[in-house]
């Protein structure tokens, strides 16, 4: 559901001191002469382990504001669940998980809010603040470079588990990534002069590359063997186990998709992602420090593409 679009036809508009409205990953307010970011994301369990669900959905809601260029301060936690079904036990492990991961952040967690849901939903609000400038979707400029900091596909790797195909040891090096914040990404992203960011979640990587695409007025060529995918993830979707979400955001993106590629490729880069990496644009000539300081901080890093001047998304 497009909620920026919900708000326009109802009447909402931002007051002078919004500087990014929402649609981007998170919006900013200027207060005084503070740069306020503020998200919120919610998600259903992906993984069995309860403390690791925790620490999953509260590196996702995190996630927004390091992709703004902020640090998170303070998070207000919202759990839905059903009394009935699930144990005291297992909600303090839920929260135990995502306490764990605020702290890794320095984040304080303020408080939160509870309420009867019969499927269990558990993420934060977050509150962030911009030290400096700030990084939207919008900046991207033709001739530029595509990188990304974590690999795509856990969608049919969360898929894989609740069906019983994988077990969680066999996704080790996901859950690693997906409980792993983005902050030294975000520090890399900043300190290469990014000019457009966004992280890589539930529209998957076609769904955000298409975001930066149409706020910045470009394109994109993607070269799908450079994109990090993990190594369970093809077999899966060649076998159908994925969830729906690829197919919807394939359709998202179907009009200003030009490839030649296998569908089962497609589906894979349009494959919903939890807590993914950031996807952002630099210039080429900042190519060698971006991968040297990624390096230095233990970061990932993948150039998948360039930015273009025509303005669809072409996968080679």
């Amino acid at each position: 559901m497009d909620l920026e679009g919900l708000l326009e036809d109802i009447g909402v508009s931002s007051d002078e001191n919004t500087v990014v409205p929402p649609g981007d990953d998170a919006g900013v307010y200027r207060l005084q002469d503070l740069l306020i970011v503020q998200t919120i994301d919610v998600i259903t369990p992906v993984l069995n382990d309860p403390y690791l669900w925790g620490a999953v959905s509260t590196a996702n809601s995190l996630s927004d504001i390091y992709a703004m260029g902020g640090k998170p301060v303070t998070a207000l936690a919202l759990l839905g669940f059903d009394p009935c079904n699930m144990e005291r036990e297992t909600i303090k492990e839920v929260l135990r998980g995502a306490v764990d991961k605020l702290r890794e952040a320095k984040t304080t967690l303020l408080g939160g809010h509870t309420l009867d849901d019969r499927e269990p939903k558990f993420g934060l609000a977050v509150t962030g603040v911009c030290e400096g400038r700030y990084i939207t979707q919008e900046g991207a400029r033709p001739g530029q470079l595509l990188f990304l900091t974590k690999p795509i596909g856990t969608g049919a790797l969360i898929k894989g588990v609740k069906e019983g195909i994988l077990k969680e040891s066999d996704i080790e090096d996901a859950i690693k990534n997906m409980t792993e914040l983005n902050d030294r990404a975000s520090q890399v992203m900043i300190e290469s002069g990014a000019t457009a960011c966004t992280d890589v979640t539930g529209f998957g990587l076609l769904g955000h590359a298409f975001n930066i695409c149409r706020k910045s007025g470009v394109g994109m060529k993607i070269e799908f063997e450079k994109v990090p995918v993990y190594p369970q993830t093809p077999d899966l979707i060649r076998r159908g186990v994925f969830p729906k979400g690829a197919k919807e955001n394939l359709t998202f993106v179907r009009e200003h998709l030009r490839t030649d590629l296998e569908e089962w490729k497609i589906t894979v880069l349009c494959d919903p992602v939890t807590s993914g990496g950031l996807l952002f644009t630099a210039d080429r000539e900042k190519e060698s420090f971006i991968r040297e300081r990624a390096k230095e901080l233990g970061v990932s890093i993948w150039v998948i593409g360039e930015i273009t001047e025509e303005r669809v998304i072409k996968v080679l």
